[in-house]
């Protein structure tokens, strides 16, 4: 089993998936407010939906970290590199949870995995795909420096490719060495 490392952000702490995450998950992904992402989805399927987040580490040896806020310790997201199989490409993934919209939380979180997936996993590209309608999550994309590339569909999903920043340039804007 892959041990999920702990990354830290200035206001987020990065870390593996607790039971405790799934009532907040849930909570989101019954809610129509999940439409972005496959929801509205029961309970059940939220189950398995937040098992296959954690289960991506011991299968790929990466996958989406839960977010916490350093602040108040409460579960705020999932944001890392995604892969699962059938994928287009290599992703970089962002969720939030109501309540923690508009704070740079996922942009924080996605500047934090994007250098994971250059600097550890030696990633030479990443994606993020959005629904054209999600203009929230096309936001944090461009602050990212993603650049939109095309539409993509298949029998599953469809929506737009925004391609993120090279490793050099996402390091030289980030300040990290590769």
């Amino acid at each position: 089993m892959t041990l999920v490392p702990v990354l830290e952000t200035e206001r987020l702490i990065m870390r593996e998936v607790k039971p405790s995450d799934f009532k907040p998950f849930a909570a989101f992904f019954t809610d129509e407010v999940s439409r972005f992402l496959g929801g509205p989805i029961d309970a059940i399927k939220a189950w398995r939906k937040l098992s296959l987040y954690a289960g991506q580490w011991s299968l790929n040896g990466f996958g989406e970290w839960a977010l916490e806020t350093k602040s108040t310790g409460e579960f705020a997201g999932i944001c890392g590199p995604w892969f699962p199989l059938g994928w287009n490409e290599k992703e970089i993934s962002w969720v939030l949870m109501p309540g923690h919209y508009g704070k740079g939380y996922a942009t924080e979180a996605a500047r934090r995995a994007l250098q994971f997936a250059y600097q550890d996993l030696k990633w030479k590209t990443a994606i993020s795909q959005i629904e054209p309608e999600n203009v929230a999550s096309i936001r944090v994309a461009e602050r990212l420096g993603a650049k939109y590339e095309n539409d993509f569909s298949d029998d599953d999903w469809s929506g737009r490719v925004y391609r993120h920043l090279p490793p050099a340039e996402h390091a030289k804007v980030c300040n990290y060495d590769l």
